[in-house]
């Protein structure tokens, strides 16, 4: 009960006190622009996403055929499965 009676303290007092509320504001800028800033960089979340994927694909180089036959049949394409007669 004291943890929200001091959240509802602070939330008064920084909506407000201007000055407070510049603060929090800048503050939540510059750590909006440190994730993903505003120029024609990639955002933090694409670097990571690029380092991930490269990361799966160096350790699954070479897949097996098997798995390029699964791969085709559940997107649609055709099944290059060999049936026996």
């Amino acid at each position: 009960m004291l943890k929200v009676l001091v959240g509802v303290g602070l939330g008064y007092l920084l909506f407000t006190n201007p000055g407070a509320r510049q603060i929090s504001a800048d503050a939540l800028r510059a750590a909006a622009d440190a994730l993903a800033p505003e120029q024609k960089d990639r955002a933090f979340q694409d670097r990571v996403q690029d380092a991930v994927l490269k990361k799966v694909l160096e350790e699954h180089e070479s897949p097996a055929t098997s798995d390029v036959a699964a791969a085709d049949a559940s997107e649609g394409g055709p099944a290059k499965h060999q049936v026996s007669r």
